[in-house]
């Protein structure tokens, strides 16, 4: 059945709740980890470190959540600041007036 705007009856994951199989993977790698913390630890110190620490930031990864990509403006405040300014000036000093009355 297609969803429908307005549809009550099911509402879905609330947001931010975990998802049951990820949860699952988590708490089973946290159990062989902890079954297995010296042959873990065995084979940690026997590695280079390089590769040690990229097997400690594999081990982060169900750990610490994966932070999203975001993409930043190049625009800077002072660019904004100064482009405000000049729209400001730009208004007859009446519609100024008017315009501030309504804040």
């Amino acid at each position: 059945m297609p969803f429908k705007n307005g549809h009550t009856l099911a509402t879905g994951r609330p947001k931010g709740s975990s998802n049951k199989s990820t949860e699952i993977v988590k708490r089973n790698v946290a159990l062989l980890l902890e079954n297995n913390i010296q042959i873990v630890q065995d084979d940690l110190d026997q590695m280079t470190p390089r590769d040690r620490v990229n097997a400690l930031l594999q081990f982060m990864k169900f750990v610490i959540p994966t932070q999203k990509a975001i993409e930043v403006e190049d625009v800077t405040t002072h660019e904004k600041d100064e482009e405000y300014i000049k729209r400001l000036l730009e208004i007859p000093e009446e519609n100024y007036v008017k315009l501030h009355e309504r804040n």
